[in-house]
């Protein structure tokens, strides 16, 4: 029994370590790592929110002090909600932008740009207009997947543009300030005219 104990150790140690470093150390994997943490202070002040909203006694106690809290979270739950629909409510926004903002520090583009470019995308395929307002089912946990995808595929596509030199150049008199902005056009064109008809056409399909 030791002896198997000791061939799984390592085995362990000579093969399935240095796979989990190599898979640990892989730019995408330390972007969604990098990108929920980002999001991790909201999320935890979203919780505590939680509990500060939904009182951790029975409706039926009669402690003075927990049926004051009780009866002043039912008075102003709509106020009381309102910051934690803007942190926890909205942590794959977060999620969203520190993915792209992580990866691009990868391929040395600017994290700022990076992560408008992929807040612009996860809005595009994940908040859908409904009665002419944006929904925000997706925001919260349900989106994270999406925001994976999005936060990956906008910071790429970004990169292999500034790699193959596919952008707006202006004359050097232009403030630089202006030039960056010319600069991100094209990204974003090329998000729009890829993201939106692939979003339209499973919408078609799936409904």
């Amino acid at each position: 029994m030791s002896s198997l104990y000791a061939k799984l150790i390592d085995v362990i140690e000579r093969q399935i370590t240095p796979l989990a470093g190599a898979i640990g150390q892989q730019k995408y994997v330390t972007s969604i790592r990098d990108g929920f943490i980002t999001a991790l202070p909201f999320m935890i002040v979203g919780s505590f929110l939680l509990v500060f909203i939904f009182p951790p006694f029975s409706p039926d106690t009669t402690w003075g002090f927990a049926r004051a809290w009780l009866q002043f979270s039912l008075d102003h739950r709509d106020a009381l909600m309102l910051p934690f629909n803007f942190s926890m409510g909205v942590m794959t926004l977060f999620i969203a932008v520190g993915i792209a903002a992580s990866l691009a520090k990868h391929h040395h583009l600017d994290s700022l740009t990076a992560g408008m470019l992929s807040l612009m995308s996860f809005l595009l395929v994940a908040a859908p207009l409904k009665d002419g307002q944006i929904s925000t089912a997706y925001f919260s946990g349900q989106g994270i997947f999406t925001a994976i995808l999005v936060a990956i595929y906008s910071t790429e596509l970004y990169a292999f543009l500034k790699r193959h030199n596919i952008t707006i150049r202006l004359p050097p008199e232009v403030p630089a300030g202006v030039a960056r902005s010319f600069e991100i056009l094209i990204p974003v064109l090329a998000i729009i005219l890829t993201l939106h008809p692939l979003n339209l056409f499973i919408e078609a399909q799936l409904g």
